[in-house]
């Protein structure tokens, strides 16, 4: 029985690891494709050329083997630089140099030359055209070293995407997107191939990975083919970790010393009519600060053929509270001075009471006033009363 139970129990854990990968793979789209073909000098293929793909920030390294055509293909590869290196016999061995985005198709074709296998030929991708892409798809990308340098105001990494001729700001300023001039919304956001989108009209979720990890911000505006869905298709992939440790600090602040005034604060500075709370304008104040930093390698005790990668990010921010309420009486007010109330909102006094602005603190009453009415007005303006 518990021979039975172990297997019943091993099947069920397989085919849940096995449903598991199935799952991810089909919404892996963040994986890319290198494929070319190998010929000689003359433009004749070259057929069982040995074909090796290397990651060059891992190491990890996939071989392949040209078909009756020359052609090769290496499908599922994550994005990074890759060399493509070709031997064949009686050919010289060359290498290639190949930058491949998320799910975007690489093509490399390889000439060899004639020669001894131990001389090597680098060829560079300047030189006739050797790596082009094989889709007709209109693409914008940033790499991390790109989105680092280039001067922003934040580290929202969508506020990139207004770099994009294709993609302005929402209607109402809220921080929304507007697509090819007209729509805004409709647009598909996916994070390392898995969807993003949340909200009634599909706009982007709130959470969103740090800078340091950002590997490449994608953007399919134009001619992507049907797997990618949505009138514009905005893609985030994020790095890995490679075969050395590396690392990354970070520390930013703006604060309202080295800033301008905003437009709003200088509206608000010609609006402002003093009192005797507030005299003069309060003078804008902020002070915003982010640290954080990110780290990553290979796993001890891995043989580097696992990896990780791991980041911090902290914003903290001081700023003044204002509290504007017509609810908070004023020091004449609290004083016993009525005459800045309309008579809408003055309190019901008897006719018997007058009341004194000049000498707010007394308030004669008539002799004859007496009774309920005198005791309300005592308890209500909290003042002396001279009988």
């Amino acid at each position: 029985m518990k021979i039975v139970r172990t297997i019943m129990t091993s099947v069920l854990v397989t085919g849940f690891l096995l449903c598991f990968i199935g799952t991810a793979y089909s919404q892996g789209t963040n994986l890319g494709t290198i494929r070319g073909t190998v010929t000689d000098a003359n433009g004749a293929v070259i057929p069982n050329a040995t074909v090796q793909i290397t990651d060059k920030g891992t190491g990890i390294s996939r071989d392949l083997t040209t078909n009756g055509e020359g052609n090769y293909e290496a499908a599922a590869l994550k994005p990074g630089r890759y060399e493509i290196s070709v031997t064949a016999t009686g050919f010289k061995k060359t290498l290639v140099d190949a930058v491949l985005s998320g799910s975007e198709t690489v093509r490399a074709d390889v000439k060899a030359e004639v020669g001894n296998y131990t001389e090597t030929v680098t060829v560079t991708g300047a030189e006739a055209g050797v790596i082009q892409r094989d889709q007709p798809v209109l693409a914008g990308t940033l790499d991390n070293r790109q989105i680092q340098e280039v001067p922003r105001d934040s580290r929202e990494i969508l506020e990139f995407l207004y770099l994009n001729p294709d993609i302005t700001q929402g209607p109402g300023g809220d921080g929304t997107f507007k697509f090819l001039g007209a729509q805004s919304y409709g647009a598909t956001f996916s994070l390392d191939g898995q969807r993003t989108n949340g909200g009634i009209f599909g706009e982007p979720t709130s959470s969103q990975p740090s800078l340091e990890t950002v590997g490449e911000l994608i953007v399919l505006s134009k001619n992507f083919t049907a797997e990618y869905s949505g009138v514009a298709n905005i893609r985030i992939e994020t790095k890995r970790g490679g075969a050395d440790y590396h690392g990354s600090l970070f520390y930013n602040n703006k604060n309202s010393a080295l800033a301008a005034w905003t437009i709003q604060d200088k509206n608000d500075q010609a609006n402002f009519l003093p009192t005797s709370a507030v005299q003069s304008f309060p003078t804008p104040y902020f002070n915003l600060n982010e640290l954080g930093g990110s780290f990553g390698g290979p796993v001890p005790f891995s043989t580097k053929r696992t990896f990780f990668l791991m980041s911090y990010e902290r914003r903290w921010d001081f700023a003044p509270v204002r509290v504007r309420s017509n609810n908070i009486p004023s020091s004449l007010l609290l004083g016993g001075n009525f005459t800045q109330i309309v008579n809408t909102s003055k309190p019901v006094v008897p006719a018997s009471i007058r009341i004194f602005p000049e000498a707010s603190s007394k308030i004669i009453v008539d002799p004859a006033g007496r009774g309920t009415s005198s005791a309300r007005c005592r308890k209500a303006a909290r003042l002396p009363v001279r009988r």
